[in-house]
């Protein structure tokens, strides 16, 4: 499988997971050979995945008071026992091996720990645990591990009466901003295909939207966010204005089923031949004439790292 195949992460992609300035990772990579690249076609760095754990434990050495220069040259299993000399065996926070972050010891339970959060109105703690869990993992496994089941978790909470509607809207709040703050870096250094997202008329949740705006933002695409309740015709508008590579709508299961397929036969009329349109959501049809239906993150980021 050729680099172009398989996952891969841009450099602005690498530095908004790893907390890390672009400029810093270009400076080490040219001085230091460190971390590795490859180049797409277009001639722009790209990265495969494991470099996001290989780089926090750069910083995590760093933090120690070592010199870039003094870690060139090493293998990962000699940084590994730098750091485990460097901090007695204490570094497994510092590289999120563990299930906690630093100042949330006492979180053993994530799940109960969010829900608390919300339950209390406690934003900085919330944003906090976002923060924690996004720095540990990749932006797939927080998308598929944390905020799906939790937004499920606040769904269900509201519905029996555990949640009132204020507790819903702050927790979807502070999840959407921590999610457009996070795509929005990553689309800004993106190389890759400009992608046009949005939900037909009558859906008025952005939180999806948002999910996949990251999605594709890790996989390298300049996002053109129109966001919830779009007429088909702005749709089309803004795919041809922004000479859009890709039209990518989210359907929920709340979505009318009859509305959507007419939705979908007006939007393949209205936009250029050559535009793919991708669908996904829980209420995505499968087989629309000359649509892309993705099921999941994952598959959202597959379609965008390997079309």
């Amino acid at each position: 499988m050729s680099h172009e195949e398989e996952a891969t992460l841009n450099i602005g992609a690498l530095s908004m997971a790893t907390g890390v300035p672009v400029e810093t990772i270009r400076t080490w990579e040219r001085r230091y050979g460190f971390p590795r690249s490859s180049r797409n076609e277009a001639g722009h760095r790209i990265y495969d995945l494991g470099t996001i754990e290989h780089l926090r434990l750069i910083t995590a050495i760093l933090a120690q008071g070592y010199r870039p220069s003094q870690l060139e040259g090493q293998s990962r299993e000699e940084l590994e026992d730098l750091l485990e000399m460097s901090t007695g065996g204490e570094h497994r926070v510092a590289l999120g091996r563990g299930d906690e972050c630093e100042g949330e010891q006492t979180c053993r339970d994530w799940m109960e720990c969010w829900f608390k959060a919300v339950t209390t109105l406690n934003r900085e703690e919330l944003e906090g645990y976002l923060r924690c869990d996004f720095s540990r993992m990749n932006a797939l496994e927080f998308l598929e591990q944390r905020l799906d089941p939790f937004l499920r978790e606040i769904g269900e909470g509201w519905a029996s009466g555990k949640l009132s509607v204020l507790h819903e809207h702050f927790a979807s709040e502070c999840i959407r901003d921590f999610l457009v703050h996070a795509w929005r870096q990553m689309s800004g250094f993106a190389n890759g295909p400009s992608v046009v997202l949005a939900t037909f008329s009558g859906e008025l949740h952005s939180l999806g939207l948002h999910m996949a705006a990251l999605t594709m933002a890790m996989a390298d695409c300049k996002v053109v966010f129109l966001g919830p309740n779009t007429p088909v015709e702005d749709i089309a508008t803004a795919s041809a204005q922004s000479e859009a590579e890709v039209v990518a709508v989210s359907i929920s299961e709340s979505a009318d089923r009859k509305a959507t397929l007419q939705h979908l036969g007006q939007l393949r009329e209205l936009v250029e031949s050559e535009i793919a349109i991708v669908i996904g959501g829980k209420g995505a049809p499968r087989g629309f004439p000359q649509v892309v239906t993705v099921e999941g993150f994952d598959e959202l980021f597959e379609y965008f790292s390997t079309d």
